[in-house]
């Protein structure tokens, strides 16, 4: 059986989305050496003799944690376009796979990400606070007002999202 010119062209679109899995990938190594790197500063400055130094252990340790999530999130991201949008799991293979790498679709990607987003915002101020040292200013409140803000943009889009999927439930 011939397949259709356009399909073939179509088909051959998704090695472009495994190089951008590939790209994902290699962005999640270089985060998790970003981390190791953090976390190599906070053990040096921890070793380093005096409590002022002691006290800015917190900064590279929330840098740190910072990176290894959002490396995570790449990996996540890197499994979900292969498998998802590329290649083809055997029959049987997708039950047997852990929640966190059944990827639902484009939008259950860039919620992750904004999830993520809001999460490294939370990291960001953590930072700010602890270097500010009790001198604060209320410019600072500029970061969590606007996670606020998105936390509140994305939980009216899940909503909505499942208000839809109840209206659509109930006309079938």
């Amino acid at each position: 059986m011939q397949t259709h010119p356009l399909l073939t062209f179509f088909l051959s679109l998704r090695a472009i989305m495994l190089i951008g899995s590939a790209g994902a990938l290699v962005g999640s190594l270089l985060m998790f050496l970003q981390g190791g790197f953090f976390l190599h500063e906070a053990w040096h400055t921890i070793l380093a003799e005096g409590d002022a130094v002691q006290k800015q252990v917190t900064v590279p340790v929330l840098e740190a944690v910072d990176s290894f999530l959002f490396g995570i999130v790449l990996v996540i991201f890197a499994y979900g376009i292969a498998i998802g949008f590329v290649f083809t799991l055997p029959e049987g293979y997708g039950e047997r796979l852990p929640v966190w790498m059944k990827v639902g679709g484009v939008g259950q990607l860039k919620a992750t990400l904004a999830e993520v987003v809001i999460v490294v915002l939370i990291v960001i101020f953590a930072r700010v606070v602890v270097e500010a040292q009790g001198k604060f200013e209320w410019s600072m409140l500029v970061l969590p007002a606007s996670i606020l803000m998105i936390s509140v943009a994305l939980r009216m889009i899940e909503l909505g999202s499942k208000q839809v999927t109840k209206e659509d439930d109930a006309a079938h």
